[in-house]
């Protein structure tokens, strides 16, 4: 058995809208686990890695079901542009088609 470990992953701030009340419960809570020698933080971190995992497991379910292409499911995830511009541009295009 080897002593060396691995480095952890570089972690990143991700910024998610709660309802008002769901915040101050994790606030007291942080807190509360920090007293008591825990870290808050990286259990939020462990359940939302799980929920990712059991997220993209549905969404592959569903996609075989419905036989999708993958190649064009992908390129949708892709296109990380507000839906507002890939809207507006959509309707620009389609407008130059019927324009012609």
């Amino acid at each position: 058995m080897g002593v060396l470990k691995r480095k952890e992953e570089r972690t990143e701030v991700l910024t998610i809208r709660v309802p008002s009340s769901v915040k101050g419960e994790i606030d007291r809570l942080r807190e509360q686990a920090s007293e008591a020698g825990f870290d808050l933080n990286a259990t939020i971190c462990e359940s939302i890695v799980r929920l990712m995992k059991q997220i993209r497991e549905e969404i592959d379910t569903v996609q075989r079901k419905s036989g999708g292409s993958e190649s064009a499911q992908r390129s949708v995830r892709s296109d990380a542009r507000p839906r507002s511009e890939r809207t507006t541009q959509l309707a620009e295009s389609n407008g130059a088609r019927s324009a012609g």
